[in-house]
């Protein structure tokens, strides 16, 4: 079975859990790096979200510019 893709808030909210290990010193350093990867690969999620999103909102915007505004004065 597949596993369930993160979302956005989801990945970040993990990630900053992952910041707040990292910054209590109290992780050994082999879980410091462990925590480090998982956080750099949380990022590129983040990074991949936002850029979706991102080329999402410019493709409505750019739609819109192309549209012909409705006649309300019926003219």
């Amino acid at each position: 079975m597949a596993a369930k893709k993160q979302t956005f808030e989801e990945a970040m909210s993990e990630l900053e859990k992952i910041v707040e290990a990292l910054e209590s010193g109290e992780a050994t350093l082999e879980e410091s790096l462990d925590l480090y990867q998982k956080g750099v690969k949380l990022t590129k999620i983040c990074q991949e979200k936002l850029q979706a999103a991102e080329e999402k909102m410019a493709k409505v915007v750019d739609e819109m510019d192309t549209e012909t505004p409705f006649d309300v004065g019926g003219e």
